[in-house]
Protein backbone atom coordinates (compact mmCIF):
# COMPACT_ATOMS: atom_id res chain seq x y z
CA UNK A 1 0.00 0.00 0.00
CA UNK A 2 3.27 2.35 0.52
CA UNK A 3 3.41 5.21 -1.90
CA UNK A 4 6.76 6.34 -2.99
CA UNK A 5 7.95 8.04 -5.73
CA UNK A 6 7.95 5.65 -9.40
CA UNK A 7 5.10 3.90 -7.61
CA UNK A 8 1.00 3.75 -8.51
CA UNK A 9 -1.85 5.03 -5.40
CA UNK A 10 -2.36 1.08 -6.43
CA UNK A 11 -0.43 -0.62 -3.64
CA UNK A 12 3.01 0.12 -5.35
CA UNK A 13 4.41 0.06 -8.93
CA UNK A 14 2.36 -2.53 -11.22
CA UNK A 15 4.81 -4.50 -12.90
CA UNK A 16 4.77 -7.32 -15.52
CA UNK A 17 7.86 -10.18 -15.23
CA UNK A 18 10.79 -9.69 -17.65
CA UNK A 19 10.28 -11.85 -20.91
CA UNK A 20 12.63 -14.94 -20.76
CA UNK A 21 14.98 -13.26 -18.44
CA UNK A 22 18.05 -15.30 -17.38
CA UNK A 23 18.32 -16.41 -13.81
CA UNK A 24 20.32 -14.47 -11.60
CA UNK A 25 23.75 -16.08 -10.67
CA UNK A 26 24.69 -17.19 -7.17
CA UNK A 27 27.27 -14.49 -7.85
CA UNK A 28 24.71 -11.68 -7.85
CA UNK A 29 23.65 -12.21 -4.49
CA UNK A 30 27.01 -12.25 -3.21
CA UNK A 31 27.57 -8.66 -5.43
CA UNK A 32 24.74 -7.01 -3.51
CA UNK A 33 27.81 -6.44 -0.50
CA UNK A 34 30.05 -5.25 -3.15
CA UNK A 35 31.91 -1.73 -1.64
CA UNK A 36 31.56 -0.33 -5.42
CA UNK A 37 27.84 1.22 -5.79
CA UNK A 38 27.43 0.75 -9.05
CA UNK A 39 28.27 -3.19 -8.96
CA UNK A 40 25.28 -3.56 -5.70
CA UNK A 41 23.37 -1.42 -8.32
CA UNK A 42 23.78 -3.96 -11.19
CA UNK A 43 23.17 -6.90 -8.70
CA UNK A 44 20.20 -6.00 -7.15
CA UNK A 45 18.92 -5.27 -11.27
CA UNK A 46 19.83 -8.85 -12.27
CA UNK A 47 18.17 -10.39 -9.53
CA UNK A 48 14.83 -8.05 -9.97
CA UNK A 49 14.53 -9.62 -13.89
CA UNK A 50 14.26 -13.14 -12.74
CA UNK A 51 14.81 -13.28 -8.72
CA UNK A 52 12.94 -15.35 -6.58
CA UNK A 53 11.17 -14.38 -2.84
CA UNK A 54 14.13 -16.32 -1.34
CA UNK A 55 16.23 -13.23 -2.70
CA UNK A 56 14.01 -10.62 -1.09
CA UNK A 57 15.56 -10.53 2.53
CA UNK A 58 19.46 -9.84 0.68
CA UNK A 59 17.88 -6.86 -1.27
CA UNK A 60 15.65 -5.70 1.72
CA UNK A 61 19.00 -5.55 3.71
CA UNK A 62 20.00 -2.66 0.49
CA UNK A 63 16.80 -0.44 1.47
CA UNK A 64 19.18 1.02 4.10
CA UNK A 65 22.28 1.46 1.03
CA UNK A 66 23.81 4.86 1.79
CA UNK A 67 23.31 5.20 -1.90
CA UNK A 68 20.26 6.43 -3.29
CA UNK A 69 20.36 4.45 -6.94
CA UNK A 70 21.08 1.65 -5.21
CA UNK A 71 17.98 1.91 -2.26
CA UNK A 72 16.22 2.83 -5.55
CA UNK A 73 17.46 -0.42 -7.52
CA UNK A 74 16.45 -2.20 -4.81
CA UNK A 75 13.12 -0.75 -4.12
CA UNK A 76 12.31 -1.41 -7.53
CA UNK A 77 13.38 -4.84 -7.89
CA UNK A 78 11.57 -6.00 -4.63
CA UNK A 79 8.82 -5.24 -6.18
CA UNK A 80 9.18 -7.44 -9.29
CA UNK A 81 10.03 -10.27 -7.23
CA UNK A 82 6.65 -9.31 -4.96
CA UNK A 83 4.35 -9.36 -8.51
CA UNK A 84 6.30 -11.92 -9.84
CA UNK A 85 2.70 -14.42 -9.57
CA UNK A 86 4.37 -16.95 -12.32
CA UNK A 87 0.69 -17.12 -13.16
CA UNK A 88 -0.95 -16.34 -16.49
CA UNK A 89 -4.09 -16.44 -15.20
CA UNK A 90 -3.63 -14.12 -11.80
CA UNK A 91 -1.40 -11.61 -13.62
CA UNK A 92 -4.79 -10.95 -15.47
CA UNK A 93 -6.55 -10.84 -12.81
CA UNK A 94 -4.13 -8.57 -10.99
CA UNK A 95 -4.14 -6.03 -13.95
CA UNK A 96 -8.29 -5.77 -14.32
CA UNK A 97 -8.21 -5.64 -10.29
CA UNK A 98 -5.47 -2.73 -10.36
CA UNK A 99 -8.11 -1.07 -13.50
CA UNK A 100 -10.65 -1.21 -12.04
CA UNK A 101 -9.09 0.04 -8.48
CA UNK A 102 -7.10 2.79 -10.16
CA UNK A 103 -10.90 4.22 -11.68
CA UNK A 104 -12.68 4.27 -8.52
CA UNK A 105 -14.79 1.02 -8.74
CA UNK A 106 -13.36 -0.46 -5.49
CA UNK A 107 -16.01 -3.06 -4.61
CA UNK A 108 -15.66 -4.56 -7.68
CA UNK A 109 -11.50 -4.57 -7.38
CA UNK A 110 -11.94 -6.03 -4.33
CA UNK A 111 -13.82 -8.82 -5.92
CA UNK A 112 -11.40 -9.66 -8.34
CA UNK A 113 -8.66 -9.81 -5.58
CA UNK A 114 -10.66 -11.68 -3.66
CA UNK A 115 -10.19 -14.16 -6.42
CA UNK A 116 -7.21 -14.01 -6.81
CA UNK A 117 -6.69 -15.06 -3.51
CA UNK A 118 -8.80 -17.72 -3.32
CA UNK A 119 -7.20 -19.36 -6.40
CA UNK A 120 -3.22 -18.61 -5.33
CA UNK A 121 -3.74 -17.73 -1.44
CA UNK A 122 -0.13 -18.05 -0.68
CA UNK A 123 0.44 -14.97 -3.17
CA UNK A 124 0.90 -11.78 -1.13
CA UNK A 125 0.46 -9.33 -3.78
CA UNK A 126 -3.20 -10.09 -3.97
CA UNK A 127 -3.70 -9.82 -0.51
CA UNK A 128 -1.64 -6.35 -0.56
CA UNK A 129 -4.16 -4.97 -3.44
CA UNK A 130 -7.09 -6.25 -1.89
CA UNK A 131 -5.57 -4.46 1.32
CA UNK A 132 -4.92 -1.50 -0.94
CA UNK A 133 -8.71 -1.54 -2.58
CA UNK A 134 -9.98 -1.46 1.01
CA UNK A 135 -8.08 1.01 2.57
CA UNK A 136 -9.29 2.99 -0.60
CA UNK A 137 -12.99 2.14 0.81
CA UNK A 138 -12.45 2.69 4.27
CA UNK A 139 -12.88 -0.53 5.41
CA UNK A 140 -9.84 -0.22 7.68
CA UNK A 141 -10.46 -3.49 9.83
CA UNK A 142 -10.87 -5.37 7.02
CA UNK A 143 -7.69 -4.28 5.19
CA UNK A 144 -5.75 -4.04 8.13
CA UNK A 145 -6.07 -8.33 8.41
CA UNK A 146 -5.35 -8.05 4.98
CA UNK A 147 -2.08 -6.03 5.48
CA UNK A 148 -1.12 -8.71 8.40
CA UNK A 149 -1.44 -11.39 5.91
CA UNK A 150 0.64 -9.98 3.63
CA UNK A 151 3.22 -9.53 6.32
CA UNK A 152 2.76 -13.25 7.62
CA UNK A 153 3.77 -14.01 3.50
CA UNK A 154 6.22 -11.73 3.13
CA UNK A 155 7.79 -10.35 6.59
CA UNK A 156 9.67 -7.66 4.38
CA UNK A 157 6.95 -5.87 2.87
CA UNK A 158 7.43 -2.82 3.94
CA UNK A 159 4.02 -1.41 1.83
CA UNK A 160 1.70 -4.03 3.96
CA UNK A 161 3.70 -2.70 7.07
CA UNK A 162 2.75 1.37 5.52
CA UNK A 163 -0.70 0.64 5.16
CA UNK A 164 -1.22 -1.06 8.40
CA UNK A 165 -0.22 2.86 9.63
CA UNK A 166 -2.42 4.03 7.31
CA UNK A 167 -5.41 1.84 8.39
CA UNK A 168 -4.42 2.79 12.20
CA UNK A 169 -5.01 6.56 11.21
CA UNK A 170 -8.17 6.13 9.77
CA UNK A 171 -9.53 4.11 13.25
CA UNK A 172 -7.65 7.08 14.90
CA UNK A 173 -5.65 4.62 16.84
CA UNK A 174 -2.38 6.83 17.29
CA UNK A 175 -0.41 4.29 18.82
CA UNK A 176 -1.00 1.58 16.56
CA UNK A 177 -0.13 3.62 13.51
CA UNK A 178 3.02 4.95 15.00
CA UNK A 179 4.19 1.33 16.40
CA UNK A 180 3.47 0.41 12.55
CA UNK A 181 5.81 3.50 10.82
CA UNK A 182 8.34 2.70 12.99
CA UNK A 183 8.43 -0.79 11.56
CA UNK A 184 8.45 0.38 8.57
CA UNK A 185 11.25 3.03 8.68
CA UNK A 186 13.04 -0.34 9.93
CA UNK A 187 12.74 -1.90 6.96
CA UNK A 188 13.08 1.82 4.86
CA UNK A 189 14.75 3.93 6.75
CA UNK A 190 14.47 6.81 3.65
CA UNK A 191 10.53 6.94 3.32
CA UNK A 192 8.97 10.07 2.88
CA UNK A 193 5.81 8.56 3.29
CA UNK A 194 6.48 6.62 6.31
CA UNK A 195 8.36 9.81 7.96
CA UNK A 196 5.57 12.01 7.20
CA UNK A 197 2.84 9.19 8.87
CA UNK A 198 4.48 8.84 11.69
CA UNK A 199 4.86 13.22 12.13
CA UNK A 200 1.24 12.93 11.97
CA UNK A 201 0.54 10.87 14.82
Amino acid sequence: MLVESGSSPAGGPVLTPDAAAPAPTPAASRRLKNNNPAVRVQAAVELGRAGKMEHTSRLASLLADENATVREAANRSLWKIWMRSESPEIDTLMKRGVGLMESGRLEEAIGVFAEMIRLKPGYAEGWNKRATALWMARRYQESVADCIKVIELNPHHFGALSGLGLNYLGMNDMEAALDAFKRTLEILPYSRSAEIGRAHV
